[in-house]
């Protein structure tokens, strides 16, 4: 291959590889994320099963997904929140969809944080459970270096809210009340 020729794949290759990042706008469809290495966690019975995990998924309910790394230090990062709606909202009135960036996790914990998204699965079963073997979610919808992402997404789909991290006490009842604007509860 000529000298040309590598500068133009390479300059292809970050041209591709930057256009596909891209932070979720609210009025917009969400980026598309698709997980294939682990995925969604089903449960049947005592079975538990990866299966391949689309964003794309269509819902026909407000949709909630929250990203954050697979550690200690950010599994509560969004538990306001959800505590939140589990106080405040009918069951059902939304889906929630918890991805762990797997990418994260301190080395030699995969097993330790595989055994908490089953018990988290076995109590919460209509949740949808991701594991980002990769952390493709972080450069996917550009969540920076902190990794962390929340999004409110009505029932066609499209990107309601979107927040870098936790959102704060203000923002807590904004969402909820959008949530409930969405849902018609």
């Amino acid at each position: 291959m000529t000298p040309l020729r590598v500068i133009a794949a390479l300059l292809l290759a970050i041209t591709t590889t930057s256009s596909v990042a891209s932070a979720p706008t609210p009025g917009a469809p969400l980026p598309s994320l698709e997980i294939t290495e682990r995925g969604e966690l089903t449960m049947e019975g005592d079975d538990f099963e990866f299966i391949p995990w689309d964003s794309d998924t269509p819902r026909n309910t407000v949709h909630v997904i929250q990203y954050f790394g697979a550690t200690l230090g950010d599994r509560d990062v969004f538990k306001p929140f959800t505590d939140m709606l589990e106080a405040k909202l009918e069951p059902g009135s939304v889906h929630v969809s918890t991805v762990l960036n797997l990418d994260a996790a301190v080395w030699g914990t995969t097993g330790f944080v595989v055994s908490e998204l089953k018990k988290n699965k076995q109590q919460h079963p209509s949740a949808t459970m991701v594991l980002d073997a990769d952390g493709e979610g972080v450069d996917t919808w550009a969540l920076g270096e902190a990794g962390t992402g929340l999004i409110i997404m009505d029932k066609a789909g499209i990107v309601r809210y979107f927040s870098l991290g936790s959102p704060d006490e203000n923002a807590l009842a904004t969402t909820l009340e959008l949530i409930k604007t969405l849902s018609g509860s």
